[in-house]
């Protein structure tokens, strides 16, 4: 790095000037008198040249702390005044190391804060923060330091939940360190699933849902015992008369240590076919029927008034003299 008073380096300055030195602030980098050299800073040694005749300063392998503002002063003659300038010298150092942190614990919805906070080496000049790929931006809940080194939510809510991404840069260079937030809650919105009624040997299967972070945890009971289950789907392969009743699910959450308890009320019920030969007879009143089953045992079925429609399961099929029915009956 080169400083110069004059924008051509190549042109004598003062070529007799009996003195030039070079100031940082308030530290002596280099006095050139007469020829001679003093390099007053111990810093500075192996790292600083100076033309005398060019009045240029050089500065071999910088750092941040080169930064500053710097004077050149140069005296004609012991006795004349000197003449001054100043320029000012960034140096400005990559970033790397970036870091973002945030709450070891768990976080409960409504319950908990989050601090984020930012942390790199370089120089950092600019600090973006970014939620799930979008600019982050405060609001009542979501307060920036005055640095915008550190974010702080209070409460957390699940909407909070996502990567966060901090980004610190300079004009040479960026680093960029992300953070996953998870805000737990539930379990809410819990419910079952399922018929109501089921035949008598068959499957059935009832399933109980929750929104919950993490996943919710589930126990079933039937008529106030427990069932064994704890998965969120309850199927019985081949259903019987123990198997109606009242089934409870009660969804946990482990984290929030809250649980939400629903019902289902579960009814078998069974098909019963009764096949019945109806024979009509001149000498029987119109009004009376008589229905014979199968094995032959007579059944009397008496319909007054000639209103059939009390029941509506009966399936009448006519062959000569005879009428064969089908009586479903619920049982």
């Amino acid at each position: 790095m080169h400083l110069s008073k004059e924008n051509d380096p190549s042109k004598e300055l003062y070529p007799q000037a009996d003195t030039v030195g070079f100031l940082q602030g308030e530290k002596v980098l280099i006095v050139g008198n007469n020829g001679t050299y003093d390099k007053a800073e111990p810093v500075y040694r192996d790292r600083v040249r100076l033309d005398r005749h060019t009045g240029s300063l050089e500065l071999l392998s910088v750092t941040v702390s080169d930064s500053g503002e710097y004077t050149v002063s140069i005296n004609k003659t012991p006795n004349d005044p000197a003449l001054t300038d100043k320029t000012t010298l960034d140096v400005i150092e990559r970033i790397s190391g970036v870091s973002l942190t945030g709450p070891a614990q768990p976080l409960i919805e409504d319950q908990s804060s989050a601090d984020l906070t930012c942390e790199g080496t370089g120089s950092i000049i600019t600090t973006e923060w970014m939620k799930d790929g979008q600019p982050l931006s405060p609001s009542n809940s979501i307060i920036f330091s005055a640095d915008l080194r550190s974010v702080s939510i209070s409460p957390v809510r699940r909407s909070d939940s996502g990567e966060y991404q901090c980004r610190l840069s300079n004009p040479v260079s960026s680093d960029t360190a992300t953070y996953t937030m998870t805000v737990n809650y539930g379990p809410e919105n819990v419910s079952i699933s399922g018929p109501n009624e089921v035949e008598v040997g068959s499957k059935v299967t009832l399933t109980c849902s929750a929104e919950s972070t993490p996943p919710a945890s589930f126990n079933w009971m039937l008529n106030g015992r427990k069932t064994g289950e704890t998965t969120a789907s309850y199927s019985i392969e081949k259903t019987d008369s123990t198997h109606s009743g009242n089934y409870t699910c009660t969804a946990w959450n482990n984290v929030t240590s809250l649980n939400t308890t629903v019902h289902h009320h579960l009814t078998e019920f069974s098909t019963k076919a009764i096949n019945l030969l109806f024979v009509y007879s001149e000498r029987v009143s119109p009004w009376r029927r008589h229905f014979q089953e199968a094995n032959r045992k007579q059944v009397e079925l008496g319909i007054l008034g000639g209103d059939t429609s009390v029941f509506p399961e009966v399936k009448l099929n006519s062959a000569a003299n005879q009428r064969a029915l089908q009586l479903i009956l619920g049982q």
